[in-house]
């Protein structure tokens, strides 16, 4: 509870305090899990660099509602993890409406200018949605992070965990 604590407090001080950026967030590595969805034909990500991932995804059937779990942690040197916060919402609702919270909202913005991905449902059966060049860009993101590992998880089911998820792991790196 003390290092969530501190993270909102580092997060929060540059609202007071006038700051410049000093670091990068890099992605690591991405791992999408599909164990027993029965609406995802193909779904594949690769890392163009430690900034950009790339996504093609193929579905079996139209989809006109898509409940995900969203959750985002810190790692630890011990490789315990720290959840920042999780969050549950219909996929659709939220590509139509605003995004559950400012995190949420900076992806799904980034989604959608990088895709073809369509601004609200229906997905539709064998169309491939592509993401090309996804970036983090740090600018959306307060001014002042501790170094740190973190992980971003789609569960791809909110009832039922055994049913997917894509893991995306980096870092927050300081620049000097």
């Amino acid at each position: 509870m003390t290092g969530k604590l501190l993270f909102i407090a580092i997060c929060l001080l540059p609202i007071y305090v006038e700051t410049k950026r000093n670091y990068n967030i890099d992605i690591e590595y991405i791992t999408p899990v599909v164990t027993d969805v029965f609406f995802v034909k193909s779904m594949n990500f690769s890392l163009t660099n430690n900034k950009a991932a790339n996504m093609d995804l193929i579905l079996n059937r139209n989809l006109t509602k898509f409940p995900i779990r969203a959750s985002v942690y810190l790692l630890t040197k011990g490789k315990r993890r720290i959840s920042l916060f999780q969050v549950d919402f219909e996929a659709c609702q939220a590509l139509k409406d605003t995004a559950p919270n400012k995190f949420l909202a900076v992806f799904k913005k980034e989604l959608l200018r990088t895709s073809n991905i369509p601004n609200q449902c229906p997905f539709i059966e064998n169309v491939v949605y592509r993401a090309r060049n996804y970036t983090v860009n740090e600018d959306a993101f307060p001014a002042i992070l501790p170094d740190t590992a973190w992980q971003f998880q789609l569960n791809l089911n909110m009832k039922d965990f055994s049913t997917g998820f894509i893991r995306i792991s980096g870092r927050v790196r300081s620049t000097g």
